[in-house]
């Protein structure tokens, strides 16, 4: 009986180590899982994940997409006289950025001044002959007009409220014959004083690419809004990502003293 007693009890004591270790071991797989009768913990640090390495991509694109339609080429004829070579037509090339639906363009004044004919071509490739309202030489802004309704306009934001550091996309014509093209950068100073031909500007500066035929284009945050009109670059052959703008809230500001006065 004693020998029968000692067996059951050795029997218990052996199931009892066994349920232990089993249930402990499952403890730990449920926990490590993330689910003791619930939801698992890896489903949330998965969607974390992809969210992070997709956002990025997502916002460019998209802000590309919206503020592409916006901005518009520029084409300039400039009739010439020559003492030797008599009357001559020379071409130039910039950008703009379609502030109203009805067809006002703004672009530099640099970029049309003393042009006789000015052609203003949309992302769809259809071409405007524009309507020069006027032009203010110290702040670098001009004002041109097209015969066209439901344009696309651009979102005006405000320039007062960048900071350093901010994610900025320019889109223009750089070369004068690459319509639409988009580059990204930062702010790299949201106040540098610049003097361009003589007269001092109080400008943004942004490592975005900036080239010839850029002028006039637009600077874009990553809500889409315009925050500048491009309007320089410094170049040598040790110079990179040194790129200005005229700060939206004074370009917009011009132009709305230029329809004014025009009207």
């Amino acid at each position: 009986m004693k020998k029968r007693n000692g067996i059951l009890a050795t029997l218990i004591l052996y199931f009892s180590i066994f349920a232990v270790a089993f249930t402990g071991g499952y403890l730990g797989m449920s926990l490590s899982n993330g689910s003791l009768g619930g939801s698992s913990d890896s489903d949330t640090l998965e969607l974390t994940k992809t969210n992070t390495t997709t956002k990025a991509e997502t916002d460019l694109t998209e802000v590309s997409a919206k503020c592409k339609e916006s901005v518009v080429e520029i084409k300039t004829e400039t009739m010439t006289r020559d003492r030797f070579y008599g009357n001559y037509v020379s071409e130039g090339a910039g950008s703009g950025v379609i502030i109203s639906k009805n067809g006002y363009i703004i672009t530099n004044y640099h970029v049309v001044d003393g042009a006789t004919t000015i052609y203003v071509t949309l992302t769809d490739g259809t071409e405007y002959e524009a309507t020069y309202i006027g032009g203010d030489a110290e702040n670098d802004i001009a004002v041109l007009r097209i015969d066209a309704k439901n344009l696309t306009a651009a979102t005006i934001g405000d320039s007062d409220a960048l900071v350093e550091g901010e994610d900025v996309i320019a889109i223009g014509n750089p070369l004068g014959e690459l319509g639409g093209t988009v580059t990204e950068g930062i702010i790299s100073s949201t106040s540098r004083e610049i003097t361009i031909d003589g007269v001092k500007m109080d400008l943004l500066q942004t490592s975005a690419a900036i080239n010839p035929g850029n002028s006039g284009g637009g600077l874009f945050n990553m809500d889409g809004e315009l925050i500048g009109v491009v309007n320089a670059k410094s170049s040598g052959s040790e110079i990179e990502g040194l790129g200005f703008a005229i700060p939206v809230n004074t370009a917009i500001e011009a132009a709305e003293a230029i329809i004014a006065n025009a009207k």
